[in-house]
């Protein structure tokens, strides 16, 4: 059955809805800690509810983000702050690579 033009595409997506998602975005960017905070732990739900197949960046973003709160919060040593940013950077710097080589 051929479906007509003006029936939307559904797509499963781990968030509720688009203000969830413009909501999380603006709290990862966020100046704020207690935001950042709250915007990974529904990154956290998002990877739990959709089987860890969240979008790449958006993994990429919360790594970066997650180093960045436990920096300030003082909670983990030098060497330990030293091995999650470096994680979390070769990964974002492999994602960016493969979406130039075509790979993604």
């Amino acid at each position: 059955m051929k479906k007509s033009s003006s029936e939307k595409r559904r797509h499963v997506v781990a968030w509720v809805n688009k203000a969830e998602w413009d909501q999380v975005l603006d709290y990862l960017y966020s100046k704020d800690p207690a935001l950042q905070r709250f915007a990974l732990q529904r990154v956290s739900a998002w990877r739990g509810r959709y089987a860890h197949n969240t979008p790449v960046a958006v993994d990429c973003t919360a790594d970066l983000v997650r180093c960045q709160v436990l920096d300030r919060s003082g909670q983990l040593n030098g060497d330990d702050l030293v091995l999650l940013y470096g994680a979390a950077l070769v990964r974002f710097v492999n994602l960016i690579t493969e979406r130039k080589n075509g790979w993604f």
